[in-house]
């Protein structure tokens, strides 16, 4: 019997080596981000990793961004060494072993997509949805995991009770049995 595995990642400095909110404001001519961050982190108003979304729907100097900015953030993106090798070597890591790769990340779905083409599938990605250039009059940041076969990628079910624990940083990788 083949021992299923999935395996999720985040994004921004864990696959990257930059945080993708920084290439953005670059990208935009915006240089205070880390200030934006730190103000929101002392309010605690955003949870840590999300305030790129948020910063995206509720701030005044991110209006401009749209959809072609994210796309492009996502191809300046540097990577990490060998993370198509690594993805790629997953799938043939053994006969009785079967791994599949998520990655999971607090940024808009554009940029990781962008940043992850031809690397990870589209869908295996849970990310900020597609609409984060959309600014409705009430919300905050929210995920939409993309569904593959009608299940979310990370099924509480499938998931240690461990998993959805706050950590001190965004930097995270995890394995778990996807077995019944």
């Amino acid at each position: 019997m083949v021992k299923q595995y999935l395996l999720a990642s985040d994004f921004d400095q864990t696959l990257s080596f930059n945080d993708s909110g920084v290439v953005l404001s670059e990208l935009i001519g915006f240089h205070g981000f880390h200030d934006k961050v730190k103000g929101l982190s002392d309010i605690h108003l955003v949870q840590q990793g999300a305030e790129l979304s948020y910063l995206i729907l509720h701030d005044p100097d991110f209006r401009r961004v749209r959809r072609e900015h994210l796309i492009e953030t996502g191809k300046r993106i540097r990577l990490k060494h060998d993370v198509d090798l690594f993805a790629r070597s997953l799938e043939k890591l053994s006969e009785d072993y079967k791994f599949s790769f998520h990655v999971i990340s607090a940024s808009p779905q554009e940029i990781i997509q962008s940043a992850l083409e031809g690397i990870v599938p589209p869908t295996t990605l849970s990310a900020r949805d597609s609409a984060s250039t959309k600014r409705p009059a009430r919300s905050s940041p929210s995920f939409a995991p993309l569904r593959a076969g009608g299940k979310s990628p990370l099924s509480k079910r499938f998931a240690p009770p461990w998993a959805s624990a706050p950590t001190a940083s965004s930097t995270w990788a995890m394995a778990v049995p996807t077995c019944p």
